[in-house]
């Protein structure tokens, strides 16, 4: 009996797996957006290959669709085998001294037993809905920028402003925004003369649109960067998606009134690593 291995999916094959999920969109939609987006950056800076941990199970990855990425504490995941004992298997096998931090999870139930299975303790939990807009409906986004006011790209400079405005922080979390903020698409509003936006947000590994946050609420500044950035990723050919934390009834609204419907949900989870 062949015993269980995390075995490195190598950079020459991720196009091969990415291509796997070009079925049953916006199902499988993200889980593609997730490894083209670690496709463009390995293309942009060739160091993210050695840094990156893309593993299947036993090579397997052809025949059920199912793989982890580490990202440094970051990881991303998902299967095409609708069991989940691949990827439940492949869970079992990580370094639990290490604390992970799960990303826009749809296999919390999972996830959870293998905690329970290494007496993990849960250091940080959220939920999230996720919206999404096809490229059609993005590309009818109208809006008009104030007066004194510019809408354009965030530079990295600003990951440590936005991480200290935003409300979940996790260790690690800014320098994943310097990263996103590098390799990503973003939007930003800028008052003419003022150095830090007015609104934000960033389009996450996992191609959704995520960190969205304004300085003055009630303004719209919200509401126009979404738009922006929406339309942005449509005019590249992308469907649209938003993670949405469901405490954020605000945020939830304004996706919404922009038309984004509820696809799915999801979860982020954070272990604290053993002793």
């Amino acid at each position: 009996m062949q015993t269980d291995s995390l075995v490195r999916i190598p950079s020459t094959a991720w196009e091969q797996l990415r291509d796997l999920f070009v079925q049953d969109w916006p199902r499988h939609e993200i889980a593609f957006n997730n490894l083209q987006n670690y496709i463009s950056w390995a293309a942009r800076d060739p160091q993210t290959i050695g840094t990156l941990e893309v593993y299947s199970l036993n090579g397997t990855w052809i025949e059920n669709g199912t793989y982890i990425i580490i990202d440094n504490t970051n990881v991303f995941m998902y299967t095409l085998d609708t069991s989940e004992q691949t990827l439940r298997r492949m869970l079992q096998l990580l370094d639990w001294h290490r604390s992970y931090l799960m990303n826009m999870c749809l296999y919390r139930d999972t996830v959870a037993e293998v905690y329970r299975l290494n007496q993990l303790d849960v250091e940080y939990e959220s939920f999230d809905s996720i919206y999404y807009l096809t490229r059609t409906m993005a590309l009818n986004f109208h809006f008009e920028v104030p007066l004194g006011m510019s809408l354009k790209r965030i530079a990295p400079q600003f990951a440590a402003f936005i991480y200290n405005q935003w409300v979940h922080k996790v260790a690690g979390t800014q320098n994943m925004i310097e990263q996103m903020l590098r390799m990503n698409d973003s939007m930003g509003l800028f008052l003419d003369g003022a150095r830090e936006p007015l609104a934000w947000c960033i389009r996450t590994q996992n191609g959704a649109i995520g960190l969205l946050g304004v300085v003055a609420k009630r303004k719209g500044f919200g509401s126009l960067v979404v738009k922006a950035l929406a339309r942005q990723l449509a005019h590249q050919g992308h469907n649209v998606y938003a993670s949405v934390s469901f405490t954020k009834e605000a945020s939830m609204k304004l996706f919404e009134k922009l038309g984004f419907q509820v696809v799915g949900k999801v979860n982020w989870i954070k272990n604290c690593g053993k002793q």
